[in-house]
């Protein structure tokens, strides 16, 4: 099950995964019955009666095309662990900028976390002797467009070596302790200078660990100067 140094589990996702920025749901419209009749005054029947909480929702099935607008990260950029940078970002709601920050973390990985996951035995034989690495990513939104239900960024990890971490595919959300993964960003993600956590786990020897990361999606590219760097 283990193709070099990354891991694939043949299981089932454990929860529904969708293009990242294109998430959540629309809050459900609640519409008076028009053929129940109402008696006493008719201005207060009309205060109370329920009003649509419709959202508009114009990226549910278009792509939007992001732009480097002022305080977005620019092309080439390079940080330090612990540095903030800035990418545009949207959800089906809307575009906005996220703000991201990102540590690495090399831990042991115990046999009793090993043994949690949901794999098969000789997936988990694999594991063993080997390093945990936790990429924490702390999320801010920046200037208060509506993010809410987006998944992460996704980022490209590189080792020391130059090679590429394991990592745990089909499992859905992934946590062990020290590294828990949320999904998709939370309801109240809609506010200027809103904030959470999330943990994105990959494994490989201690000698080797995650030294850089690397998000190339739009407006930025792959080409070399072209994407935002991370590193240690």
């Amino acid at each position: 099950m283990v193709v070099r140094s990354r891991l694939f589990a043949a299981v089932a996702a454990v929860g529904a995964l969708s293009v990242s920025g294109c998430t959540g749901s629309a809050a459900s419209v609640v519409s008076p019955d028009p053929s129940v009749q109402t008696t006493g005054n008719s201005s207060a029947a009309a205060s109370s009666a329920p009003t649509s909480t419709t959202r508009s929702e114009p990226y549910l099935t278009v792509t939007p095309t992001l732009t480097l607008s002022e305080g977005a990260s620019k092309p080439g950029t390079k940080l330090k662990f612990g540095e903030q940078g800035v990418i545009p970002y949207f959800s089906r709601y809307a575009t906005g900028l996220l703000g991201v920050t990102i540590t690495v973390e090399s831990v042991k990985a115990p046999d009793e976390e090993i043994n949690k996951l949901n794999l098969k035995d000789e997936d988990k034989n694999d594991l063993r002797g080997k390093n945990f690495f936790f990429v924490h990513m702390h999320m801010v939104n920046v200037d208060g467009a509506d993010l809410t239900g987006v998944q992460v960024p996704i980022m490209t990890a590189s080792t020391k070596s130059g090679g590429w971490p394991g990592t745990l595919f089909g499992l859905g959300e992934v946590s062990v302790a020290g590294c828990e993964e949320t999904l998709f960003s939370p309801t109240d993600f809609n506010t200027k200078g809103a904030s959470y956590d999330t943990c994105d786990l990959h494994f490989g020897q201690a000698s080797d660990p995650i030294t850089k990361l690397q998000y190339d999606n739009q407006p930025y590219t792959k080409d070399k100067g072209k994407s935002i760097i991370w590193q240690g």
